[in-house]
């Protein structure tokens, strides 16, 4: 019991320790202390370097002077601004392939259906995945993806270049 009050004490004597030495030390205002350059303005610091004054404005009143009313050249026409080209149509994903395997099915699939550009398509999109990390790949179906790359755009620009030459 004497030991309860004793350390109730002590803890009382701390207490009002703490308080009696913050009343004695009061915080300021922490934002005072903020170096304002803009302040220096009307009140500059003798220490720091002298700025000049702002100028003021001299107001003097001119009265306006008539002047002609020069006359107004002829409308001339606007020139049409030439328009951008339209840009080419890309076609709509069709698909969504997890494995390599599936894109080599595909291109098959489309290269027997003559469907060059979806071909082409096809396999740049697996090349491209492969190379960005999101599609795992041995170098064998690598090489193949780019053979089929070349083989594609090859018949490509032959199908293209025979739609160009008939009538």
């Amino acid at each position: 019991m004497y030991m309860k009050r004793l350390v109730t004490g002590i803890a009382i004597v701390i207490f009002f320790q703490i308080a009696a030495k913050a009343a004695m030390n009061p915080i300021s205002n922490p934002a005072s202390n903020i170096y304002n350059p803009a302040s220096r303005m009307d009140n500059p610091d003798p220490l720091s370097p002298p700025t000049q004054p702002v100028p003021q404005q001299k107001t003097t009143e001119v009265e306006p002077v008539a002047q002609p009313i020069p006359p107004v050249p002829p409308a001339q026409e606007i020139k049409e601004q030439p328009q951008p080209l339209a840009k080419p149509r890309i076609p709509q994903k069709r698909y969504s392939f997890k494995t390599v395997q599936e894109y080599l099915n595909a291109a098959k699939k489309s290269f027997a259906r003559e469907d060059y550009g979806e071909f082409l398509f096809i396999t740049e999109d697996a090349l491209r995945r492969i190379n960005a990390g999101t599609l795992k790949a041995s170098r064998k179906t690598k090489q193949k993806l780019v053979t089929y790359k070349k083989i594609g755009s090859g018949l490509l620009n032959q199908k293209t270049t025979q739609e160009l030459q008939e009538p």
